[in-house]
């Protein structure tokens, strides 16, 4: 039972951080920059804060969703 519940943890880490780090954070701006583009209302500071999620948050955020996901799982197993 508990090796069954450290992989259910490991994996909604995984799913959680692909996600939020993949999807919420990497894709959809880059995804509504080009939407903007192609509306003709793109603004510097769309491109920035795009920049800056797509390299800064979305890996930080990917890897403390997976470093919470692998504390819970050791501590199941402790």
């Amino acid at each position: 039972m508990r090796e069954t519940l450290f992989w259910i943890s490991i994996i909604i880490g995984i799913v959680l951080s692909i996600y939020t780090g993949g999807w919420l954070l990497f894709i959809k701006p880059i995804i509504a920059v080009c939407a903007a583009y192609d509306a003709g209302t793109l603004t510097g500071s769309m491109i920035g804060w795009t920049i800056i999620k797509c390299l800064v948050f979305a890996p930080i955020v990917a890897k403390v969703i997976m470093n919470v996901a692998l504390t819970i799982a050791k501590a199941i197993l402790d």
